[in-house]
């Protein structure tokens, strides 16, 4: 049988186990929006590992990245962020698990309104993370469709793959919430990392068999118009210190505060899960990102030349004019697996905030209604729907470079929380008016120099804006004031807990809140 057709069947196969797998707990997440949305907080730490990690790893990383270092060079590698990102998911990730039991905390919106004490703040977030979830999840339905039809010669066409891929997206999801999601990642994990150690090691001993990497390093450096891919700052000296800093805070640094990612810190099962995502998720994001660099950096430069045309599709051509057929299988099925993991996760993060932070909060809380918590799951799964629509008429468009439009859209205006929310957890003077001052200069300045004007110097509409959002944020702060309420509540509680050792126990916690207070204990 053709090749491509079993290729397609195999497909087809594994979109059906992916929906089955979602509706096996149907019921179960029917219950309540708890879990729905945050699998009833019982993540252990593997399925918490693996789901953080590939939710990174979308199919921009699989597809995007090793194209980026292959016209930019391995600069591009300055956006792997895996030290930086393990360690913020870590210091700002306990935190929040500790405010998102003791509070019931979802989103990351939730968060940012009780924190700062405004409905008004909470809804312009709100709108403002679903608004660029759509791109971001657009993105890993072109690259899924691109890579399907390149993979098949052309017999399973765009349009089909791109349908196909929405449809097993959404229902599987809407099957089974973050449990199905979380589990299926974890899946996923093991299959993409285990699908790029096969492609790499096949290409390099197949193509290089006298040396290796060496090998096909020696290749590049003999190769006047390759060579410069292996420097620093690359062949069109994009990666200055200011292009590095840019890189690293929108591939690394922005990452901890993705709506998806957010969330994903409400979840763990215990505090211990913590302890082991400070080194795990470090060594499964470089580990991921060094095959990935591998592929784009060397192997494709090596083997491919200096003159591919369409420079998105080097991973394709390396999988299925160079590799058997089972290895093109297998690579479509690891961009399956990257661009599904990182979709239906962002997917569920905009659910979560339109049915729960919008909906729910501004059509039944504020007017003192009460709501049926199998509604409110009931309405997220059709806004999934809604949202899959939308994302759809976003993949109509077709974008040119696909990490550069993703990443310019939604990354910066993601990122536009993070003051706030580091504040939030760590600065008692930030107030509510130094976050909606900060963020909304933040998304006004990411909106001009990525639409409107080029930014200055060097540095990325990112970067500006981080800065002048930070400083706004800072500014504002210093000359208005917290509520007292507010502190104690969300920072000394905090530190109380944490520095005690212990979770949440109300007497513990009361006693070392009244001594950080000055009180007197009675």
């Amino acid at each position: 049988m053709n090749a491509s057709v079993l290729i397609i069947i195999g497909i087809f196969i594994y979109g059906l186990v992916l929906i089955y797998h979602g509706f096996r707990s149907f019921k179960a997440t029917s219950k309540s929006s708890e879990a729905f949305f945050t699998a009833d907080r019982g993540i252990n730490p593997f399925v918490l590992l693996a789901t953080t990690a590939i939710s990174v790893f979308s199919a921009l990383a699989f597809y995007g990245v090793p194209a980026a270092i292959y016209r930019e060079g391995i600069g591009y590698l300055s956006n792997t962020g895996g030290m930086i990102a393990g360690l913020l998911f870590v210091v700002i990730g306990y935190r929040l698990w500790i405010l998102g039991k003791e509070y019931g905390f979802t989103t990351p919106v939730d968060f940012l309104r009780s924190r700062y004490n405004s409905d008004a703040y909470g809804l312009l977030v709100a709108c403002v993370l679903v608004i660029f979830i759509v791109p971001y999840v657009a993105m890993q339905l072109i690259a899924i469709g691109d890579a399907a039809v390149e993979t098949t010669n052309g017999m399973l066409p765009y349009i089909l793959a791109v349908g196909f891929a929405t449809i097993v997206v959404s229902l599987h999801i809407i099957g089974g919430g973050l449990k199905s999601v979380a589990w299926m990642d974890a899946f996923h994990f093991i299959l993409g990392a285990g699908t790029l150690i096969v492609l790499v090691v096949y290409l390099t001993l197949t193509y290089f068999p006298n040396g290796g990497l060496a090998q096909a390093v020696n290749t590049m450096l003999d190769n006047p118009e390759l060579a410069p891919l292996l420097s620093h700052p690359g062949p069109n000296g994009t990666f200055n210190w200011q292009g590095t800093l840019s890189n690293v805070l929108t591939g690394a640094v922005a990452t901890v505060v993705w709506p998806h990612i957010f969330m994903r810190m409400y979840v763990a099962a215990s505090k211990d899960t913590f302890r082991s995502m400070s080194w795990s998720l470090p060594v499964a994001y470089v580990f991921v990102y060094f095959l990935i660099a591998i592929l784009g950096g060397i192997l494709a430069p090596a083997i491919l030349g200096p003159n591919v045309a369409d420079t998105d599709s080097i991973v394709s051509l390396l999988s299925t004019e160079y590799a058997p057929p089972i290895l093109s299988f297998l690579s479509l099925l690891c961009l399956f697996a990257f661009g599904v993991s990182t979709a239906d996760s962002l997917l569920l993060s905009a659910s979560a905030i339109g049915s729960r932070d919008i909906y729910v909060r501004h059509a039944f809380e504020l007017k003192g209604k009460s709501v049926e918590p199998r509604k409110v799951v009931h309405f997220g799964r059709i806004l999934l729907v809604i949202l899959m629509v939308l994302t759809l008429i976003v993949v109509a468009l077709r974008p040119a470079y696909i990490v550069d439009y993703a990443y310019a859209l939604s990354s910066p205006f993601f990122a536009q929380i993070l003051p706030a929310t580091v504040g939030g957890l760590f600065w008692k003077k930030g107030t509510k008016e130094g976050a909606f001052a900060g963020t909304i200069l933040g998304l006004i300045v990411t909106t001009v120099f990525t639409f409107f004007v080029t930014p200055p110097l060097g540095f990325s509409a990112l970067a500006w804006a981080l800065m002048a959002n930070a400083a706004a944020y800072i500014g504002v702060s210093l000359i208005t004031k917290a509520p007292e309420e507010t502190i104690n509540k969300y920072i000394v509680r905090v530190d109380s807990i944490i520095n005690a050792g212990t979770e949440m126990n109300s007497a513990v916690d009361s006693s070392l809140s009244a001594l950080n207070n000055g009180k007197e204990i009675k």
